[in-house]
């Protein structure tokens, strides 16, 4: 019944009477709209499911019915065009023959004559590619090789940028593009991946074109916006008061109704399904010690990262798993050779083991991070310590990442992350390398406060499903089930394992101090008290207790009040102390502005309660993995600004990128995920606070027009 009346409320809403007395629009808005009698044309493509498409002689999909809604709210006459390839009505909106277009990425080339809307929804892409075809999981895979896509979408100005070595093919439509990766004419077609799984299964392709990986490069990412003409902004914006009005529970209902979330089952072929119904278990083989990230219990289970990831492999695949016993990472990788493992939940691809498994796309990654004693300094550039040595446990990919970045470092095999941070606090090593979480794990189990996170590398490991390599149904199989997992539930997982190593340690011996400091303070003042105080001591007292709370007031004055940072006043005094110190002395010091990525969809979308509660949770990152001497504050907003003293132009760009990665991962699982984008900026001669300012500004603007969730300088 509810949804009966919601579809009456729609229509009317999209009455004319409604246009003329909207809530929403300024007079001068409906003074405009009222002299456009002709309706607003709007794309209406033929068939890109479940989004925008043309069946029975009417428009249908998710984008159709949300644009159909926003012109409710607006009382917007619109009528829709269908028939057109995409790359014509891309033509037509430049030309002036459509006005609209519902379903249209943001990019440099189109900002040139579009006007786009706030985005209303944000998807992935991946690569499909054919079923025995398992060399390609990603676009690092494409180079000299070709890749189909429909003709006008923005992928084709990333890849001719930052991939030149992949050769474009276009189409005219994504079938068009699929049926060119069955005939040979490209290795792969590029897609959005609930559109491709659904064209796969009504053109019958499946047997022929799997899912081949997620596109991992954030450019890639496809953001829904709402267009018009530059020339026309008064449309765009009455569609963005649209837009603002429609709720969360109706932008919910149309969701649900088209499934557009990809959370759907494996489109597994019918050869697949036989495969699976004939397999009573499959042999799985893991690093029996390298918590958080995986490790096997006294009872042969799982544990870690891997045993979540795993556990939801399983509910898709709806198999048994069979944990194989090994007693190193070695023995491990020396069955999988043999051939006795049917696959490695998290191991990470590299050319010797490419001999004896295929690779899934990967579904995890983790920075990875130098880790010092407590006294030394932040590491920007390992190329700066090339002299020193550094500790690696043997056997690991991230010898092979380290080696091609850093040729030069001296590297020293250890045969545990625990054994390596011993020899650092003994003095026996430098360093020792490794990610964030197994690092973490055993400083906190060890208690081994001399020694810290002092650096990042500026580098991370992908972590795949290795599959024996002859089994080319089952790593099909798998992909598909990547391809439905939300990568929110992956993140989730690993902030709750990463949140277990990063438990703070409790320092007694500090404590105890304390309290010793505090009963010897105690003991004197009673003293003092038992024999009288002077009133010269009465006074100093009674002043002391004055400057005290006037410090605390003062202090209160300059942090903000939601976050408990640095407030706006207290940044500007670090900054103007700043530039005073580098005129002084030319000791060079950076700073870093940042901005939460599409905040307004957070507080439409889920209250401005949990907005602030993003905000407290960002603020607490930065306040984590910064310097002492470093100064975070909340510069407006969703902006916060942190100052650097003493640090280059290159360290500032590893910090900002080591923020970036630590806000990525840490939002805690009953929060919404987020990102941010970053902007750096250096002090030169001559600077002032704006001048700074301005050119950090201007970077972060580049991140936010580059795709977000990236760093610029």
């Amino acid at each position: 019944m509810w949804k009966f009346i919601f579809f009456i409320l729609c229509i009317f809403l999209y009455s004319p009477v409604y246009a003329t007395e909207s809530p929403l629009l300024s007079a001068e808005e409906i003074a405009w709209l009222g002299q456009h009698q002709k309706p607003f044309r709007v794309h209406n493509e033929k068939n890109w499911r479940p989004f925008n498409f043309y069946e029975s002689g009417k428009p249908k999909g998710y984008s159709i019915d949300y644009m159909n809604l926003v012109a409710g709210k607006i009382g917007l006459n619109i009528e829709y065009v269908s028939g057109p390839s995409w790359n014509e009505f891309l033509e037509m909106m430049k030309n002036g023959s459509l006005d609209i277009m519902v379903n249209i990425a943001s990019t440099k080339e189109r900002r040139s004559y579009l006007a786009f809307t706030e985005p209303y929804y944000i998807t992935k892409t991946s690569l499909f590619v054919l079923n025995s075809d398992s060399s390609i999981a990603d676009l690092a895979d494409l180079a000299g090789k070709k890749i189909g896509f429909t003709k006008g979408f923005f992928f084709s100005e990333f890849i001719r940028t930052s991939y030149p070595e992949i050769k474009i093919v276009t189409f005219d439509s994504t079938l068009a593009s699929f049926i060119g990766v069955k005939k040979g004419l490209v290795d792969a077609a590029i897609e959005v991946p609930v559109v491709g799984q659904r064209l796969l299964r009504r053109a019958e392709l499946e047997n022929t074109i799997k899912h081949g990986g997620v596109v991992t490069d954030p450019r890639f990412i496809t953001t829904f916006y709402i267009a018009t003409r530059k020339d026309n902004l008064i449309l765009r914006n009455i569609i963005q008061k649209g837009m603002d009005a429609v709720s969360p529970d109706e932008e919910l209902f149309i969701r649900q109704k088209w499934k557009i979330e990809e959370t759907e089952s494996p489109l597994i072929s019918k050869d697949e399904e036989a495969y699976l119904s004939q397999t009573t278990a499959l042999n799985i083989c893991v690093n029996p010690d390298r918590l958080p990230l995986e490790a096997v219990n006294l009872d042969g289970t799982v544990t870690g990262i891997s045993s979540e990831f795993l556990d939801l492999l399983g509910e898709l695949m709806n198999i048994p798993f069979n944990i194989v016993s090994t007693k190193n990472w070695s023995e491990t990788l020396t069955l999988a050779a043999k051939g006795e493992c049917d696959l490695l939940p998290m191991i990470t691809k590299t050319k010797k083991r490419q001999q004896y498994l295929n690779f899934t796309s990967p579904w995890l990654n983790a920075p990875i991070v130098v880790a010092t004693r407590q006294d030394q300094i932040y590491i920007s550039n390992l190329n700066l310590v090339t002299n020193q040595k550094f500790g690696i446990v043997h056997g690991l990919a991230i010898k092979d990442i380290l080696h091609t970045a850093y040729p030069d470092l001296k590297l020293i095999n250890v045969e545990s992350v625990r054994e390596g941070l011993k020899k650092v606090e003994n003095g026996t090593m430098f360093g020792f390398i490794d990610t964030i979480p197994t690092i973490s794990r055993i400083l906190q189990a060890d208690s081994l406060t001399k020694i810290k996170i002092s650096g990042e590398t500026g580098l991370s490991i992908d972590f795949s499903v290795g599959v024996k390599k002859d089994d080319t149904r089952l790593l099909s199989i798998i992909e598909k089930s990547l391809s439905t997992i939300d990568n929110a539930k992956i993140t989730r997982i690993y902030n709750r394992w990463l949140a277990v190593a990063y438990i703070d340690r409790f320092d007694y011996t500090r404590f105890w101090q304390v309290i010793a400091g505090f009963t010897l303070l105690t003991l004197y003042l009673l003293y003092r008290y038992q024999h009288g105080l002077r009133t010269t001591d009465r006074l100093r007292q009674a002043h002391a207790e004055i400057e005290a709370v006037n410090s605390k007031l003062t202090e209160l004055a300059r942090t903000d009040t939601l976050t408990g940072i640095a407030n706006r006043l207290k940044i500007d005094e670090g900054l103007n102390l700043e530039l005073a110190r580098f005129d002084r002395t030319h000791e060079p010091f950076s700073v870093i502005l940042l901005d939460i990525d599409h905040f307004k969809l957070v507080n439409d979308n889920h209250g401005h309660h949990i907005g602030d509660q993003i905000l407290q949770s960002i603020s607490d990152i930065l306040k984590q993995n910064i310097r002492a001497y470093d100064l975070a504050g909340r510069w407006g907003g969703e902006e916060f600004l942190v100052i650097c003293p003493s640090t280059t132009h290159d360290g500032i760009i590893s910090l900002a990128e080591h923020l970036r990665l630590a806000i990525m991962n840490n939002i805690p699982e009953s929060l919404p995920s987020q990102t941010a984008s970053f902007g750096v900026a250096t002090v030169q001669p001559g600077d002032s606070v704006e001048d700074l300012i301005r050119r950090a500004d201007e970077a972060l603007y580049r991140a936010k027009k580059d795709g977000r969730n990236r760093v610029e300088s």
